[in-house]
Formats: structure tokens, C-alpha cells, sequence
């Protein structure tokens, strides 16, 4: 029988394999290296490339604004300016509706001027008159009311009128040096007679709303 032989590979060919999956494992992770540069080097353009854009249409618009103001620039110097001298008109309260609109102001009555509608400073003649009313109000409509038992409508009606009526009283006490005590004692019969409106006390009403007529009935003789 004929000899059998085993195939044992020589050293020199396994060293040869040994090498040859070194450098294709190394050409492997080379390959790698340059796909992910091969990746990211296009972001990087595109970037550049989208910055350049926003700054030319940054330039464009800059060029057409000053294009435009160039062609604008001779209507407007024919043009001419006027000045207006508004200031005794604003005295006047032209102003009030945006000092109505100021937050920052409170409704308390100021001594420098004018201050919220409601509450703006009158003439001597004009708070007069309105304190007049305010009185024949209070003599006729709330009488009526407080008359009739008709609670809600005397409570509305009273707090309307005095809403000016003590501003104006003031007003009028201190421009023609009225009583001061007079004055005093005339709101407190106020506050009596809406106290006993809120409580519909009829004979307490009745009695708070006389002494309040025959009080603003004096107080507005001597100064209207």
C-alpha cells in the first residue's frame, strides 16, 4: 500500500497568511477612518455654503433699503416742516384721555393740575354748578327713592352724587374759605344715610336724609 501523508502547512506559509490578515484588518479600520472623514466633510460645506446665502440676502436687503431712502430723500425735502404750539391746548385737557390710559397714575387727586376725568379740577363756576346738581339730586331723586322703600335704586343714586360731590365741596371750601367743620359734618350725615339705605332702616333713612338736605342745602348757599 502506498504511503498516506499528512498535509501539514509550512511555517513560512502560515507566517505569510498571518501577515496578510494584519494588513487587511489594518486596511479595514483604515478604510473606516476615511468614510467617517468622508462623512462629516460635507456638513461642514453645506455650512458654509448656507452662513454665505443668509449674508447675501443680508447685503441685498441693506442695498434695496438704502435705494429706496436715496429715492425718497428729495420728496421729502420739498416738504416742509410746521411747528404747532399746542401747549394751552393741552393746559386744557387734551391730554386727559391718555393720562386716563396710564396705569402708573393713581385716582387720588393731585394738586399739580389736572388729573382723571372724574376727578379733574373745574373752574370755580363749573364746580359750583355740578355741586348744585349734585344737591337738587339728592333733594329730589334719592328723597323720592328713600320714600318708596326702593333700597337698591336710593343706594345707587346717593353714591353717583357724592362721587364729585365731596371732591367739588372741598373744592369750593377752599376757594372761597368756606366751613371746613360744616363740610365735615355733612359727609358723616352721607355716610349715616347710606349705612341705614344698606340696612332699610325706613325711619332711620328718613331721618339721615334730612339732616344731609338740610346741610348740603346751606353748605351750597354759602359757597355756590
Amino acid at each position: 500500500p502506498r504511503p498516506r501523508y499528512s498535509h501539514t502547512p509550512r511555517p513560512q506559509t502560515s507566517l505569510i497568511l498571518v501577515k496578510m490578515a494584519a494588513i487587511s484588518s489594518a486596511a479595514s479600520v483604515f478604510t473606516g477612518k476615511a468614510l467617517v472623514q468622508a462623512k462629516t466633510a460635507p456638513k461642514a460645506k453645506a455650512s458654509v455654503a448656507v452662513t454665505a446665502s443668509a449674508d447675501a440676502r443680508k447685503t441685498a436687503s441693506l442695498l434695496a433699503a438704502g435705494v429706496i431712502a436715496l429715492q425718497a430723500t428729495p420728496a421729502m425735502a420739498l416738504n416742509s416742516i410746521e411747528l404747532q404750539d399746542e401747549r394751552q391746548t393741552n393746559k386744557n385737557g387734551l391730554q386727559l384721555i391718555y393720562e386716563a390710559r396710564d396705569l402708573n397714575i393713581t385716582q387720588s387727586v393731585r394738586q399739580d393740575g389736572n388729573s382723571r376725568f372724574s376727578f379733574q379740577k373745574l373752574t370755580t363756576a363749573q364746580t359750583a354748578a355740578r355741586a348744585s346738581e349734585s344737591i337738587k339730586r339728592l333733594n329730589n331723586d334719592v328723597g323720592d327713592y328713600v320714600g318708596k322703600a326702593y333700597w337698591t335704586q336710593a343706594a345707587n343714586e346717593l353714591r353717583r352724587q357724592v362721587g364729585t360731590l365731596r371732591f367739588d365741596m372741598n373744592n369750593l371750601v377752599s376757594d372761597k374759605g368756606g366751613d371746613k367743620v360744616a363740610a365735615k359734618a355733612f359727609y358723616a350725615s352721607i355716610e349715616k344715610l347710606d349705612f341705614s339705605i344698606r340696612q332699610k332702616d325706613q325711619a332711620a333713612a328718613t331721618a339721615a336724609l334730612a339732616a344731609v338736605q338740610d346741610q348740603g342745602n346751606a353748605l351750597i348757599k354759602q359757597l355756590a
